[in-house]
């Protein structure tokens, strides 16, 4: 079993893996160089080749002289794009860079959206219902003829308030009757502003409540003049704080001294009749009492109950609606 082929000849007796036949093995002996083993991408499914080898022939001087005088064609890789070639180490390197330039931009990504929709919903949800704290304001100013004369809130020198939502649609529905104070106190003026002034002290400064503002929207008080004082609170474009689930729809009116005197109920009456003029209080309203001024409640549902010019919604019946 002496084979030989282009002057190059090996003994492959010993290698037979079948020694009863006759196995002939033809083997070119050529001594090639590596000069560099590349991969290609582990997920390039296109790849026809997944290891490239790249060899330079060792010639011999003699036998491949004129070949290597008469070839035009440089010896290269066989593949003919070697961009798409990585070593394995520097892939998996590049993998791991790219993972985290991924996560990078996904993280800056979702910064961006969360801070894009946070400004939306505050510009165009949260800011469109809510002021910012700010001095005394005397808006709604002047009133409609007929209506009775309202002291704004620099007239009793209210704080700031912190926020303030307007109601969602006008009119309102609803209107909740508050009373402060005793049946038997003569309050002028400045002893007015001195009882408004502590109760919005109290109701923002309070642990347990902390409110923006003071929670009613209007207040009645002085006995000293012809007419009993007509004071602003929050207003009729702001939602109060005086009566839960009724506050989306209500406005607050609190009595401060002798509700049952004849001052009271005309300064009542008169800015009931102002807001519906306005457009802020619906004609066929329904009065509403507070659990905490059942007295006040009952004693107002009775004495409108027969007056032709009030007509809202629970006057004829006198059924009862309460909040807390």
């Amino acid at each position: 079993y002496l084979i030989k082929q282009n002057s190059t000849a090996i003994n492959i007796q010993s290698l037979s893996t079948r020694p009863d036949e006759k196995e002939i093995l033809i083997l070119p002996f050529t001594v090639f160089k590596v000069i560099a083993i590349k991969q290609n991408y582990l997920n390039d499914p296109t790849a026809s080749i997944s290891i490239e080898i790249e060899l330079e022939e060792c010639e011999d001087p003699n036998d491949n002289k004129n070949e290597s005088e008469n070839s035009d064609t440089p010896r290269t890789s066989l593949s003919s794009i070697s961009d798409d070639i990585k070593d394995v180490e520097e892939y998996q390197k590049f993998k791991q860079r790219k993972r985290r330039l991924y996560s990078i931009i996904g993280l800056l990504v979702f910064a961006v959206l969360s801070g894009l929709t946070f400004i939306f919903i505050f510009i165009f949800v949260i800011q469109k219902n809510f002021t910012p704290a700010t001095e005394n304001d005397d808006d709604d100013y002047p009133l409609p003829q007929g209506c009775p004369n309202i002291s704004n809130r620099s007239s009793w020198n209210a704080r700031p308030y912190k926020s303030r939502e307007k109601f969602a649609s006008l009119p309102i529905t609803d209107i909740v009757v508050h009373q402060l104070g005793s049946l038997n106190s003569i309050m002028n003026h400045q002893d007015c502003i001195n009882e408004i002034k502590e109760v919005q002290n109290q109701q923002m400064d309070t642990p347990a409540l902390q409110w923006e503002d003071i929670g009613y929207n209007f207040l009645l008080c002085d006995d000293s003049d012809d007419q009993q004082k007509t004071y602003v609170g929050r207003g009729w474009k702001f939602i109060g704080a005086h009566c839960k689930a009724h506050n989306p729809r209500s406005l607050g009116i609190c009595i401060i001294g002798n509700y049952t005197s004849i001052k009271s109920l005309k300064a009542f009456k008169s800015l009931i009749q102002c807001g519906i003029t306005k457009n802020d209080i619906m004609k066929n309203f329904t009065l509403v009492g507070h659990r905490n001024s059942r007295n006040i409640y009952e004693y107002y549902l009775e004495y409108f109950r027969n007056d032709t010019d009030l007509q809202y919604n629970n006057q004829a019946s006198k059924k009862q609606f309460w909040c807390a």
